[in-house]
């Protein structure tokens, strides 16, 4: 009998880390899980354009999987854009505009994609890579930090001549739509130091309560 209290105190130090422990890790992963299922019932649209370009100009992969990189692809008919927006203005009635634009918009465009879950190698507005006869190519390598559903935001810079001044233009492109799976195991690697710290924190409050009550 004297035994029992300290030995009831051993096993709620143990099993109270380890239970709150297992609420951390298995909740959100569950929530993630949750979310991807009914995200892939919606059947979400992958690319969704602002401009009358087709959606076939970006490339993407079908899936992506929390921190593991893949590669966006941009390849634009800057020629043709250009001139088709300039079509455009100089049929747009008095005091209206596409999304801003004023004046002859230049072919030399920047390309820029931005999403606040992703890490992108190549921040800003970005020259292509290539550029032939008109056809410009921009690529990107992005890492997606999180699960679940996440845009990538496509825009281009453009240079529009008036007869006053060249005034630079974002102009926005399309958004990419993505269901991103978790990635647990990665997880863990990556928030050992976190989960480990969390695990010594909450036994010393468990060994600090119980000498205090033990006394």
């Amino acid at each position: 009998m004297p035994h029992s209290e300290p030995e009831s105190g051993l096993n709620f130090n143990f099993i109270m880390p380890i239970a709150l422990l297992a609420v951390l890790l298995v909740v959100p992963f569950s929530i993630n899980a949750l979310l991807h299922m009914l995200s892939a019932q919606r059947g979400v649209n992958p690319v969704i354009m602002k401009l009358p370009v087709d959606s076939a100009a970006i490339t993407i992969p079908p899936t992506v999987k929390q921190y593991e990189g893949f590669e966006v692809i941009l390849n634009l008919e800057t020629k043709h854009l250009a001139r088709f927006l300039n079509e455009i203005v100089a049929t747009a009635s008095e005091g209206t505009s596409i999304q801003g634009i004023s004046g002859a918009v230049s072919s030399n465009m920047k390309a820029e994609i931005a999403g606040a879950t992703f890490e992108i190698d190549r921040q800003g507005p970005q020259d292509p890579i290539s550029d032939y006869g008109g056809a410009a190519k921009w690529r990107w390598w992005v890492t997606p930090d999180s699960s679940g559903e996440h845009v990538l935001k496509f825009q281009l810079h453009l240079l529009a001549q008036n007869s006053v001044q060249t005034k630079n233009t974002i102009l926005g492109l399309a958004e990419a739509n993505f269901s991103v799976r978790a990635n647990p195991i990665e997880w863990v690697k990556r928030n050992t130091i976190w989960v480990v710290l969390l695990l010594s924190i909450s036994i010393a409050i468990m060994y600090g309560l119980r000498r205090r009550y033990s006394q």
